[in-house]
């Protein structure tokens, strides 16, 4: 049953009829070529991973948008992941390497 899923999905995604949020966030910033903040998001079929793969802080912040609205805020430490399900489609997200609160622009509030 698995390999008639798996072929069924092969043939939906070339005729584009997959799932639209299937993307990989990725957000790195560095400071005099120090990195202070790398993370990676990869969405796939409806299902987040976030990984915190550096932060000078130690931890990166990160908070959840489903337009202007807030969908959920968490911290990862270092070298954390965490799988989120049920985040809304096309989601927007903001990382960060401080416990600052953002808005929906990722501009601090």
């Amino acid at each position: 049953m698995r390999l008639f899923l798996a072929i069924v999905y092969c043939f939906m995604n070339l005729a584009g009829c997959t799932d639209a949020q299937n993307r990989t966030i990725v957000a790195t910033s560095q400071e005099n070529g120090v990195v202070t903040l790398d993370s990676r998001t990869e969405v796939r079929m409806g299902r987040a991973r976030f990984a915190c793969q550096a932060s000078s802080a130690g931890r990166c912040y990160y908070t959840v948008f489903d337009g202007a609205a807030e969908v959920k805020a968490f911290s990862l430490a270092v070298s954390e992941e965490r799988l989120v399900d049920r985040l809304p489609a096309g989601f927007a997200l903001c990382v960060t390497p401080t416990a600052e609160k953002v808005s929906a622009g990722c501009k601090p509030v």
